[in-house]
């Protein structure tokens, strides 16, 4: 259960990522570019969970609005931490991602303060992309620098 859950949750962060690649990076509206960035950030704040698996489920190239994105992902965060805190979660955090229990603890924790992210940015307001006009990149695979979150929580 709770690798479906972050594999879910790292579906979701793929279609933010997209979301905020289809918002206008020259917008003159100084809102909308604060927002953006307050988006990429909390994006890769979930990284803290998401980098557990590699696999996802697919997009699909539709209409979506920030706001359903961000609820999704909150309620997504929000079984994590249950399966977590569960004595079945926690084991399956050890035996699948060798995660030991103080760094469970630190994850749950961490996605304390991105849920409360999360919130914060649910307040504001809500943008809708279209992610059938965004165009689609094909960039070559350029192996990803392990990150500092990433040597934090392996074992």
């Amino acid at each position: 259960m709770l690798t479906a859950k972050i594999v879910q949750l790292k579906t979701s962060q793929t279609l933010l990522k997209k979301f905020i690649a289809g918002i206008e990076n020259s917008t003159n509206d100084a809102t909308i570019s604060q927002l953006r960035d307050d988006l990429i950030d909390y994006g890769e704040s979930l990284s803290v969970i998401s980098y557990l698996v590699t696999e996802q489920e697919e997009i699909q190239s539709e209409k979506y609005e920030i706001r359903n994105i961000l609820q999704q992902q909150y309620l997504l965060i929000q079984n994590i931490m249950a399966a977590l805190q569960s004595a079945e979660g926690q084991q399956e955090a050890q035996e699948i991602f060798a995660l030991t229990p103080g760094a469970i603890r630190r994850m749950r924790e961490s996605l304390k303060g991105i849920m409360e992210l999360n919130r914060t940015l649910q307040k504001e307001p809500n943008l809708i992309v279209d992610l059938t006009k965004v165009p689609v990149t094909n960039k070559t695979a350029v192996p990803e620098k392990q990150s500092f979150l990433k040597r934090l929580f392996k074992k």
